[in-house]
C-alpha cells in the first residue's frame, strides 16, 4: 500500500492569489482548483454566498512534492492563524494504517476533525499532535 506525505496552506479568502504568485515564482501550473461553488450542495449547510468563489482544494507540484492550498472563511469553523497555515497530509489507501496514525497522533493532541466519510474520501480527520503540528490523514478510496 502506498502512503504519501503532502503539504497543505490555507489562506484567509486569497488561496487564488497565493497559487498565481507560486506558479509564477516556481514555473509550475496548478494541477486544479475546485471553488466552495464546485463542490456538491449539502442541503443542511447550504454554501454561503460569500464562499462560492473561494478555493476549497487546489494543488500543484513544487520540485517534487505536492502542495495542497484553500481558503478558510468566516464562519467554517476553523480557525485560521497566519504563520500556522501549514498542515501535513497523510494520504493513503489503507484506512487501518490510516485509523492507527490518526489515533496515535491524537494522544496528548487534539482532534479538530474526527475521522468519518467525507465526499472525496472514505475516511478524513484533523488532528493537532502535542507538538501543535496540525496533520490532515485520508483515506484517498472513494466513499
Amino acid at each position: 500500500m502506498t502512503i504519501m506525505l503532502e503539504v497543505y496552506l490555507n489562506f484567509k479568502n486569497e488561496a487564488a492569489t497565493a497559487i498565481a504568485f507560486y506558479e509564477t515564482v516556481f514555473e509550475v501550473k496548478n494541477d486544479g482548483i475546485m471553488t466552495f461553488a464546485d463542490a456538491p450542495e449539502d442541503p443542511e449547510h447550504p454554501t454561503p454566498e460569500a464562499w462560492k468563489d473561494l478555493i476549497i482544494n487546489a494543488s500543484m507540484t513544487i520540485e517534487g512534492v505536492p502542495v495542497m492550498f484553500s481558503d478558510v472563511p468566516d464562519g467554517m469553523g476553523l480557525t485560521f492563524i497566519e504563520g500556522n497555515n501549514v498542515s501535513l497530509v497523510i494520504s493513503t489507501e489503507d484506512e487501518a494504517k490510516i485509523d492507527r496514525i490518526f489515533n496515535r497522533l491524537a494522544e496528548e493532541g487534539k482532534v479538530t476533525m474526527p475521522l468519518g466519510e467525507t465526499f472525496w474520501s472514505k475516511k478524513y480527520g484533523m488532528v493537532v499532535d502535542k507538538f501543535g503540528i496540525n496533520w490532515m490523514l485520508n483515506c484517498y478510496v472513494e466513499p
